[in-house]
């Protein structure tokens, strides 16, 4: 991002297109740092061009008219999108604070509130396509990163999805830029997901865990600073005694609300075995999703799940045991490794930046190599 920017001259912002690329209107200021305030001015000047263009194309043939029109109509559009987004803001925020960004300065430093699905490809991908065609209308939340320098880099606390969209249309993201506390990175982050419905009882438990892990706050006092009763906490924190095994083991987790997540930890929590037999059949279920089976295809999880807890349907067969390890750098969990069907996994946690995997990746070899010599090593027995 920060390349495509340095390359963009004065003139280039001024028509709206970058160098040896079609011409698309606005397309340039997409792609570049700016105030809220100055990219409306510099939305208003788009306008008031592509007005001009017309009424000079109006001297030359069809064609030029209707590609005048687009571009007005391209220009009004964005000029109407902006000022909806400014008459949207809450009065005294301050317009200053409103920035476009470019997304590789942002970072999120808070616990991870989503399971990785809710960033796929095609849910990011949708988003992005809807932003393309009708523009951010609000603005994600960011603080500047404590210990930078100005304008060097942000850290999130609301707005991920967006932001990711945005990244994947390589445009900048409009941020609202304000000097949060980390409570205050907390309160919003809780704020923003709360109430929304796709968020999912796991998800909720998971990120109250992991936000109690990573500072060190108790029960009491987090709900302080969210803003709720502490019996929610307690209630979803519950959800944890959930094995990972079981919970990795759905597709899709999110599908699985509260009530039946409780009625599922009281199987569990009645009968240990249950565990092998639920993810016994969610892996069953799933290869049977994998070969193309629509009637496994429109079974619930869930409900597979509860059936094979409680023995219904089910034959019991020898099976090992399901294990998840998790595995920590310092005091903060970076990964899970999961032991089902005889097979290891290794599912790294949504927090763990790419550049860190890779390094691993790039490791392992010489650690397999070091571990085999270890294993092989002859024995000193006399």
């Amino acid at each position: 991002m920060a390349e495509i920017t340095s390359q963009l001259t004065d003139d280039e912002i001024a028509e709206g297109s970058a160098p040896d690329q079609p011409f698309t209107p606005l397309a340039a200021f997409d792609r570049v740092e700016m105030s809220l305030q100055e990219k409306l001015a510099r939305t208003q000047a788009a306008l008031d061009r592509a007005e001009a263009a017309l009424i000079a194309a109006e001297a030359g043939g069809p064609r030029d008219v209707h590609a005048a029109k687009e571009q007005l109509a391209a220009a009004l559009a964005e000029n109407d999108r902006l000022k909806s987004v400014i008459a949207s803001a809450t009065p005294g925020q301050g317009l200053s604070e409103f920035r476009y960004i470019d997304p590789s300065r942002i970072e999120d430093a808070l616990p991870a509130d989503r399971f990785d699905i809710a960033y796929s490809h095609d849910e990011i991908a949708s988003l992005a396509e809807n932003i393309r065609q009708r523009g951010q209308d609000l603005a994600i939340l960011v603080r500047p990163k404590p210990s930078s320098e100005p304008g060097e880099a942000y850290e999130i606390a609301a707005g991920k999805r967006r932001l990711a969209a945005c990244r994947l249309l390589g445009i900048t993201v409009l941020a609202r830029v304000r000097d949060l506390s980390d409570e205050g990175m907390l309160a919003a982050r809780f704020s923003e997901n709360h109430h929304r419905e796709d968020l999912s009882a796991f998800e909720r438990a998971r990120y109250f865990a992991h936000t109690l892990e990573r500072t060190g706050l108790t029960g009491t006092e987090l709900a302080s600073i969210y803003g709720v009763d502490k019996s929610l906490i307690s209630h979803l924190l519950k959800l944890r005694q959930i094995p990972d095994a079981v919970v990795l083991s759905f597709r899709d987790p999110r599908a699985v609300s509260f009530r039946k997540a409780r009625e599922l930890l009281e199987v569990l929590t009645r009968d240990p075995t249950a565990e092998n037999r639920v993810v016994q059949a969610l892996g069953d279920l799933a290869q049977r999703v994998s070969q193309g089976d629509a009637t496994a295809r429109a079974a619930e999880e869930i409900s597979t799940a509860l059936a094979a807890a409680r023995r219904q349907g089910l034959p019991d067969r020898p099976r090992r045991r399901a294990t998840a390890r998790p595995i920590f750098l310092g005091r903060r969990q970076i990964a899970t490794v999961l032991q089902r069907e005889g097979r290891w996994h290794m599912r790294f946690d949504d927090h763990v930046g790419e550049e860190l995997i890779e390094r691993l990746s790039d490791r392992l070899p010489a650690i397999l190599e070091e571990l085999e010599k270890e294993l092989v090593k002859p024995s000193t027995g006399t």
